[in-house]
């Protein structure tokens, strides 16, 4: 469930208009007493929801009928549980001066409009987050054949000199072509999906660039079950490549790493070749980067670009759990 900072606003915000309403109604004692009572439930409602989420489904995309499932249990629980903390509060026994059914009225009333706002902003992300891939999906479809026609040449180079090397790579083709289809056609990959799509299209084009390209890929076991979007990394290790090492004449290294730090999950791309990476079409994979980040995680996730001390670059994500 993502943006739960931003539902705690909204809900308090919702929660004090609930009551500044009940009391230009004359309903209850004032609006001391409403808003200790709107806040309390909602806030309830709020939480058992989000606990709900949490817990079935964590970061993954619910079902619709188990959801409004959920949300109805937790409108109903919240309204018990938050009356009779506001109850306890006010030192008031629940039910004096106060309609009970009337105020699981407007409880219902508030969760059906709470419901349909979260619900359009959620559709909304997804209508985003929809044209974000899109947009991925269309600049692979131009990158891909560069990719394809030189590593083809070198194959038919290859061919004719080594034989050997020329199966290596075409074995690594075939395993990195067939890893980025099935990327396109998910919502998610694992760590160890992106890191073996790394592998295989790094192995190619170490065998094109010789001794000029050496790379380190860091994977704990522990995080390679971890869902991340898929191809998130390989623009990363493409501009570092790009901009940092073919531009070099010695070459240089790039390491792909991932750690956890302070509940996130870190994923690192450092290069040792030529530094200053943002100018022109780097640049531009780093926006579209942060825009797709900010479709996925809705704000949470944050990326940190610059030069590092061995004089290339490095780009690090951090993303929630």
């Amino acid at each position: 469930m993502q943006g739960f900072p931003f539902a705690l606003v909204a809900v308090l915000a919702f929660n004090t208009a609930i009551a500044a309403l009940l009391s230009l109604l004359s309903y209850g004692r004032g609006f001391g007493e409403n808003l200790v009572f709107s806040q309390c439930i909602g806030l309830s409602v709020l939480v058992l929801i989000h606990l709900g989420w949490r817990a079935l489904w964590r970061d993954r995309k619910p079902p619709r009928a188990p959801l409004l499932a959920l949300i109805a249990l937790g409108v109903i629980a919240g309204w018990l549980v938050g009356s009779a903390i506001a109850a306890a509060l006010l030192g008031i026994p629940w039910t004096a001066g106060r309609n009970a059914w009337a105020a699981f009225g407007v409880t219902l009333a508030a969760g059906a409009t709470g419901t349909w706002f979260f619900w359009s902003r959620h559709k909304a992300a997804d209508l985003e987050r929809g044209r974000i891939e899109a947009q991925l999906r269309l600049l692979q479809a131009q990158i891909e054949p560069h990719f394809l026609f030189n590593t083809l040449a070198n194959l038919d180079a290859l061919i004719a000199t080594d034989p050997a090397r020329a199966r290596v790579m075409l074995g690594h083709l075939n395993d990195y072509l067939r890893a980025t289809l099935a990327a396109a056609r998910r919502e998610r990959n694992t760590l160890r999906e992106e890191f073996a799509l790394l592998e295989n299209y790094l192995e190619v084009l170490a065998i094109r660039m010789g001794a000029r390209l050496r790379y380190e890929l860091a994977l704990p076991e522990a995080l390679a079950p971890r869902p991340v979007p898929p191809m998130l990394l390989q623009p990363l290790v493409e501009n570092a490549l790009k901009h940092g090492i073919e531009p070099s004449i010695e070459g240089g290294s790039v390491k792909v790493s991932a750690r956890e730090e302070h509940g996130k999950l870190v994923l690192e791309v450092a290069d040792t070749g030529q530094g200053g990476h943002p100018a022109g079409g780097a640049g531009v994979g780093l926006a579209n980067l942060r825009e797709r980040l900010d479709a996925a995680f809705g704000g949470s996730a944050k990326v940190v670009a610059g030069a590092n001390a061995a004089g290339g670059y490095t780009v690090t994500l951090s993303l929630p759990r």
